[in-house]
């Protein structure tokens, strides 16, 4: 019976008039609303993060160790690093990729203008991959070609000092004297990450490593990848017993970092977004719960003199309350179906056309990012039903009050 009344009380064939059907509409385009901003904000938030953790770990990887000891003057204390210590990091379950790096800071002049910034010298088994995503121009010189005087820097860079790919520069770096390299730029990147675009440029490894009179071992620091950037907990320590068991060996201290570690003024900006997240998702269950209370209580108010022949038949307050819930899950369930189509919709067209903007200066991104993830939906179509549900007990408990004398007398 109850299911039976519930689906003629929703339905357009009853003859529904005054506010009920309204308030039916109110309520379905209430949950819809409320569902759809709820996917869209999890969707923006968990996007903006995505990318920014890429960017960052794309600079830096997922985990990074240096010499503890700060250098002296202008070189720093380099980190030593053999094949053996690569393949012993490489043991790590949770290690995807070692690599060896080089930081060294320079200034690049042109006949009018001059930028400092630091270089990157990277090698044949330094990952390349990030940085040949965001290349707007040239690239890597082809390893035929290669000359150990190749320069890569970003846009930001380039428009500063007004170079393109082919324009010769002159490097300048600063150590117990003033070295000078002739570099001719070989690609322009753009990450739109503007503060490490603009202190950042690569260059050749072994060019690095002779300007410092390092040792074909020596580098300052090692990066490393990892298979899932969210658990490093066992990385973390397994590098930690590497590094030091061959610290011991070498007679040095080494610093593991963490990506987090290293840019924790970021992620804790990134975690400000998590709470505006649940402040979202908390407003907006409230509206939603808020329009199916007040259409539940319209409908029930609208049904007084059916309640009251139902109880005079003999009908229990309970099943006469649960006429009216299975009425709310078939409003909930019509909005949440909305919701999804909505919201799912508005997602994926913005990840496909970048209908909306950023200004990369202030967001690091050129476009809104978007990342669905399906088991975020679920959960939150899960708990959003549950929710009302519960909520639509309150309205429900006012079929307790109507007495069936009452309202046939009204009647």
């Amino acid at each position: 019976m109850e299911s039976f009344l519930a689906k003629r009380f929703y339905g357009r064939d009853d003859g529904i008039k005054g506010g009920s059907r309204p308030a039916i509409i109110i309520a379905t385009v209430g949950t819809a609303l409320g569902l759809a901003v709820m996917i869209v904000a999890i969707a923006v938030t968990g996007g903006f993060k995505g990318e920014i953790r890429e960017k960052v770990a794309g600079f830096s990887q997922h985990m990074r160790v240096t010499n503890y000891r700060i250098g002296t003057g202008t070189v720093e204390n380099p980190v030593t690093c053999p094949d053996l210590v690569v393949e012993a990091l490489l043991a790590g379950k949770e290690i995807r990729w070692v690599q060896r790096y080089i930081d060294k800071p320079c200034i690049v002049r042109t006949d009018t203008l001059f930028h400092g910034f630091i270089l990157k010298g990277v090698g044949s088994d330094y990952d390349r991959s990030f940085f040949e995503e965001y290349m707007v121009r040239g690239g890597f010189p082809q390893q035929q070609d290669s000359t150990d005087t190749w320069l890569i820097i970003s846009a930001v860079t380039a428009s500063q000092l007004g170079l393109d790919v082919g324009d010769k520069a002159d490097v300048f770096f600063m150590q117990d004297r003033i070295r000078m390299r002739r570099m001719t730029i070989t690609g322009i990147f753009e990450t739109n990450f503007y503060e490490y675009d603009r202190m950042y440029g690569i260059a050749d490894y072994s060019l690095m490593q002779r300007l410092n009179g390092w040792t074909a071992d020596e580098c300052s620091g090692i990066e490393i990848a990892l298979f899932d950037p969210d658990i490093t907990t066992g990385a973390y320590t397994h590098v930690r017993a590497v590094m030091n068991k061959w610290g011991e060996d070498v007679g040095e201290q080494y610093l593991v970092q963490t990506m987090n570690d290293m840019n924790a003024g970021l992620f804790a900006w990134l975690d400000v977004l998590d709470l505006n997240v649940w402040i979202i998702l908390a407003l907006m269950m409230g509206i939603a719960g808020f329009t199916m209370i007040s259409g539940l209580l319209i409908i029930i108010f609208e049904r007084t003199s059916t309640i009251g022949v139902l109880k005079s038949l003999g009908a229990s307050d309970k099943r006469v309350r649960r006429i009216f819930l299975r009425l709310a899950s078939y409003i909930i369930i019509k909005g949440m179906v909305i919701g999804n189509v909505i919201g799912i919709a508005i997602c994926l067209i913005q990840q496909w056309f970048k209908l909306i903007p950023l200004d990369p200066a202030n967001y690091y991104l050129d476009s809104v990012p978007i990342q669905i993830e399906v088991w975020w939906i679920v959960v939150i179509n899960i708990v959003m039903f549950i929710i009302s549900m519960l909520m639509m007990l309150l309205p429900s408990m006012v079929i307790s009050r109507i007495v069936p004398s009452k309202t046939m007398k009204f009647e």
